[in-house]
């Protein structure tokens, strides 16, 4: 069955798409709409798209150079009926001045006066940057210019480092996890879920693999309830408990992304996928072994 030809049983409205509650108690969508690699134009047309066909969640960066088209689509809808998730890069030279900046940029080019969740989109190359940085989304925080902070591609030595002098603990850390990772890639997940952090998986069809679309374990799966192979590799996702950002253009694979809510895996399923060891992948660009230290 192929992703298009696909049934669209079990379509999710915005409002039955669920929530997870993070550690200060903001609800966060499960899965959001993505817009990684589009330009202002492509941008604009698929957040509209996507907020009219039933998305209630937006994700971009300053780095994706294309909030001023996101923020152009998101105009044109009440601001409570969407979540915006954005990001700032690591910041290496006056983190804290430098951060500060960018962040007013984002609420700039976005036309916002606060997101719902602002995230460090990568670790700075030393503690101390990484120390002030997070100082500076701090201050952001308690300005009421975002409802919640985090992380991403954050590893464990750079949660340590974090932990030292942060007064609040991130409520999110946005790394790669897919089928074929295990639901506990490197231990990331569990570590951060010990400090009461949430993780998000990006590219959670492994950047648009086919064997997490078309291959046969997963397509093979979906038949027995009619559902494609890619909404199998995101249901196994939501049903670990992470959040996921998707990404598409097109409206039929909009309605099949949503779709993931409405059926469930059978335990026996969910074993094997666990277990899967293909496609593989690092969850984070900045995590390449166990012995990542931040000085």
């Amino acid at each position: 069955m192929s992703r298009v030809a696909a049934s669209l049983m079990g379509m999710a409205s915005a409002a039955s798409i669920p929530n997870v509650t993070l550690n200060n108690g903001v609800g966060f969508p499960m899965v959001s709409l993505g817009t990684w690699q589009y330009d202002d134009s492509t941008a604009e047309a698929a957040v509209k798209l996507g907020l009219n066909t039933g998305f209630n969640h937006i994700d971009t960066a300053h780095n994706y150079n294309n909030q001023a088209g996101v923020g152009k689509a998101l105009a044109q809808f009440d601001r409570s009926s969407y979540f915006i998730t954005t990001k700032v890069m690591g910041v290496d030279s006056d983190a804290y001045e430098g951060t500060k900046k960018l962040l007013q940029e984002d609420l700039t080019l976005l036309g916002l006066d606060s997101v719902d969740m602002m995230l460090v989109h990568g670790p700075a190359h030393s503690c101390q940057a990484i120390q002030d940085q997070w100082r500076a989304m701090e201050d952001f925080y308690a300005a009421g210019k975002s409802k919640a902070i985090g992380v991403s591609n954050f590893c464990k030595s750079s949660f340590e480092c974090l932990s030292k002098t942060a007064k609040v603990t991130p409520a999110l850390n946005q790394i790669e996890v897919h089928v074929g990772m295990g639901p506990d890639p490197d231990g990331i997940v569990s570590y951060a879920a010990a400090k009461g952090i949430f993780t998000q998986a990006y590219s959670p069809l492994g950047d648009g693999t086919a064997e997490l679309i078309t291959g046969d374990l997963v397509t093979g799966i979906g038949k027995s309830h009619n559902m494609t192979g890619a909404q199998v590799s995101m249901r196994w996702l939501i049903e670990r408990g992470i959040p996921l950002t998707t990404k598409t253009t097109k409206q039929s694979h909009m309605q099949q992304d949503l779709g993931i809510f409405g059926f469930s895996l059978e335990d026996a399923e969910g074993a094997t996928l666990d277990k899967s060891t293909s496609p593989a992948g690092q969850p984070s660009w900045a995590c390449q072994d166990a012995e990542d230290v931040v000085v």
